[in-house]
């Protein structure tokens, strides 16, 4: 197990896991999909530097940002077209490389793992079974829509599920997001610099973030 990650478990009974861009390697596919989009607005594309930049949550604050006109196309039409063109091509996609060993060690040494994702829980679901990590996790939490506005909510009804106190929990994610959401759970975070926001965004911000190696 790498060591930076030993060093945040510091015992933890539970981690919970974001799924996009943590554990599943979809930048460079998420900003394939997303210019798609753009380009059937004629809206400006984005570099994969810059998506890691501008890329955001709620979702709607990042649409803004990218000039999506909602009087021509609904932003949650937007959400679904985007989400149906991410599903219908996830499968390129491939968890780090690295990912599935770590998984299974953090399984072996603490109590519980879990996941909790900004994604719907139907294509979380999909996606989980689709590269046969089911086992690996004692919950799996996503959303109930495709608009992923925030994960809070979910993230403190997990807390409940799993009765595993908030000082024994850690969670780990790759973007501001997940820091919100750790905060308001009132767990410890750590953040990994391979995912949808760049290391640098993630330094500046003062969280503490390390770097997976393979």
């Amino acid at each position: 197990m790498e060591q930076a990650l030993r060093a945040a478990l510091g015992g933890k009974k539970h981690i919970i896991w974001d799924w996009n861009g943590t554990i599943l390697d979809d930048v460079d596919y998420a900003v394939d999909t997303i210019n798609w989009l753009l380009g059937c607005h004629q809206l400006p594309l984005l570099t994969h530097e810059t998506y890691r930049e501008v890329f955001d949550f709620p979702i709607r604050a990042y649409y803004d940002r990218l000039g999506f006109d909602y009087t021509v196309t609904s932003f949650e039409d937007l959400c679904h077209i985007y989400v149906e063109r991410y599903m219908a091509g996830f499968h390129g996609c491939q968890p780090y490389p690295y990912i599935r060993r770590l998984l299974s060690e953090v399984r072996s040494v603490c109590e519980h793992q879990s996941v909790l994702s900004a994604t719907d829980q139907q294509s979380l679901d999909d996606m989980i079974s689709h590269f046969g990590f089911e086992a690996l996790f004692d919950h799996v939490f996503g959303l109930d829509n495709k608009m992923a506005a925030s994960k809070i909510d979910r993230g403190l009804e997990l807390i409940e599920t799993s009765h595993v106190s908030r000082a024994d929990t850690l969670m780990i994610g790759d973007t501001l997001h997940d820091a919100e959401v750790a905060d308001a759970m009132g767990i410890d975070i750590v953040l990994v610099d391979h995912g949808h926001h760049s290391g640098t965004k993630l330094l500046n911000a003062g969280r503490p973030v390390i770097h997976f190696g393979g």
